[in-house]
């Protein structure tokens, strides 16, 4: 025999092992929710339950107009989102990305507090330094020059 033709076959005979074993039935991904199994996927559906028809559907709205980037017109949808369910951290994170979006830190600053506030895991930052904070800082060390 040729090398080609063993090399052809070959060819032919990995690429139908290899259609072989790609179809049949897919196994959805393995990807534990949390460390805590049956209760992570109740605490889930629970979230999900939290945030109720009217505010989804502006929430949906609002991540229609932020691909749009039409950022006034969403910002107002995740507001009202936030109004409809205001225990659910989800349009808050709408407001976050129209905030970066936007560059707005001190809109962006708020929904992240306001996330850490709903979602009980984290507390705010308890020391955040505001521009008033920042200019005495920065007077303080203009008044005191370094000893070196």
């Amino acid at each position: 025999m040729s090398r080609s033709f063993v090399c052809r076959w070959s060819v032919i005979v990995i690429a139908a092992g290899a259609a072989l074993a790609c179809s049949g039935r897919r196994d959805p991904p393995k990807i534990p929710l949390a460390k805590g199994g049956a209760d992570s996927a109740n605490a889930v559906e629970a979230a999900h339950a939290l945030i109720g028809p009217a505010a989804k559907a502006a929430l949906d709205s609002g991540n229609v107009l932020f691909r749009k980037k039409a950022y006034a017109a969403a910002l107002a949808q995740y507001r009202a989102a936030s109004a409809l369910a205001p225990q659910h951290s989800a349009p808050l994170f709408g407001i976050y990305m129209v905030a970066r979006a936007t560059n707005n830190p001190a809109m962006a600053d708020s929904a992240l507090a306001g996330i850490r506030l709903r979602s009980g895991t984290m507390t705010p930052a308890p020391h955040v330094l505001t521009d008033t904070a920042l200019q005495r800082m920065h007077a303080n060390f203009r008044e005191r020059p370094s000893a070196g």
